[in-house]
């Protein structure tokens, strides 16, 4: 047996118990108290070189390898939790009431606690350094990873390596990974129609917010269809119209939010530029008066070639090539993983675990979403593996 994955699954039992503690006492973003807490616990019971903490709630640990110096690997994992109400009836559900782990947050930092036990076991086999990176406050924007980056505290890093767990109807463990895009960027957009109220009767005499709403919505829609090249990926979904007092009162103000997302920055700039452009055009045609605030959240995600080629290399010769599967396609939603290359300039990839179920088989954020614990011995193993094959390239 690969010497990775047996220590995965000599130390099963603890992460187990490390995660399911965790998942019953979830933490929203900056409130991760007690998860740091027993993050910091165990780094020094398995005798890191050095604790650092960027913030209050975000831990980096520092292990160094005993074959000497040489680069500088960064392996992080979130923490933070959701405001959901757990509704998933296992035994170990959530305690604190509105907050859950349903994005696996729990999964992610149990089991990169046990890659920090199986790399200070290691350092006999590596030269150079791994950061293990505890992060905070992925789930809520502008996302904690830029905090721990402003610290300069990961500027030595060579390059990085994130992880995300996925329910899965099967292939309990298999790991799931692709070259280039593999998150879109998420930004945010908020705007405000300022429109004149008036009787229902006599629309002549205002200027209605609805319609122009809905006018904004209908016309975003034509970017993708007439703005972007067919073969890339343009997401503009408008999520919440808000106005309107009653049905026979003109509505004189009216609120729109959305989600644009996109790989290509280019695209990504598109959206945005065409979306101010028709804010513009409805607020000259409407009479209404048309504020757009338009916030670039997280960057797309887009995984270095060289370094993928690194890693699967090392996968199949050590673990096999059932170990893992290429994606087909790249995921829609967006992280914040992605500062960690682009604000940096450094090299990562991301790949995906398949983490089964433990009930009822629901997305990720949903109340009823969980994780069969069998796959945890394999995304250790994926995540040291990957950082000790960059390590001796």
């Amino acid at each position: 047996m690969d010497k990775v994955f047996a220590k995965a699954n000599e130390i099963f039992d603890e992460i187990v118990e490390i995660r399911r503690d965790i998942h019953m006492h979830p933490e929203r973003g900056h409130q991760e108290f007690r998860t740091a807490g027993i993050i910091r616990e165990k780094m020094k019971e398995y005798g890191v070189d050095e604790i650092l903490t960027p913030t209050e709630t975000s831990t980096i640990a520092v292990i160094k390898g005993r074959k000497g110096p040489g680069k500088t690997v960064g392996i992080r994992a979130d923490i933070d939790a959701l405001p959901v109400t757990e509704d998933t009836g296992l035994e170990f559900a959530s305690v604190n009431e509105g907050v859950m782990h349903a994005c696996g947050h729990d999964l992610h930092a149990s089991m990169m606690i046990g890659n920090a036990k199986i790399l200070c076991d290691m350092r006999d086999d590596f030269a150079g350094t791994v950061k293990v990176i505890f992060q905070h406050s992925e789930e809520i924007q502008p996302g904690g990873s830029r905090e721990i980056l402003a610290t300069g505290m990961l500027d030595d890093c060579d390059a990085f390596f994130g992880m995300h767990v996925q329910p899965t109807e099967g292939d309990v463990g298999k790991i799931m990974i692709k070259s280039g895009p593999v998150c879109t960027s998420g930004d945010m957009v908020h705007i405000d129609v300022h429109g004149k109220g008036g009787h229902g009767s006599q629309p002549h005499k205002a200027n209605d917010a609805i319609l122009a709403a809905c006018q904004l919505n209908v016309l975003f829609n034509q970017i993708q269809a007439r703005n972007v090249d067919p073969m890339e990926v343009a997401v503009l979904s408008i999520n919440t119209i808000n106005g309107g007092l009653a049905e026979n009162i003109m509505a004189g103000e009216c609120h729109l939010s959305g989600s644009p997302r996109a790989y290509n920055p280019e695209v990504r700039q598109t959206i945005h530029d065409k979306m101010i452009e028709i804010c513009k055009g409805v607020e000259i045609f409407s009479g209404c008066k048309i504020d757009c605030d338009y916030t670039f959240g997280y960057d797309a995600v887009i995984n270095d070639n060289d370094l993928f080629q690194t890693v699967i290399d090392d996968w199949t010769k050590c673990l096999g090539e059932d170990f893992f599967a290429i994606m087909e396609k790249p995921q829609t939603f967006s992280e914040d993983y992605s500062f960690y290359s682009t604000k940096t300039g450094k090299p990562s990839v991301m790949f995906f675990l398949n983490g089964g179920h433990m009930r009822d088989l629901a997305t990720l954020h949903n109340a009823k979403c969980s994780f069969n614990e069998e796959c945890i011995p394999y995304g250790m193993t994926a995540m040291s593996h990957a950082a000790l094959a960059f390590l001796a390239k």
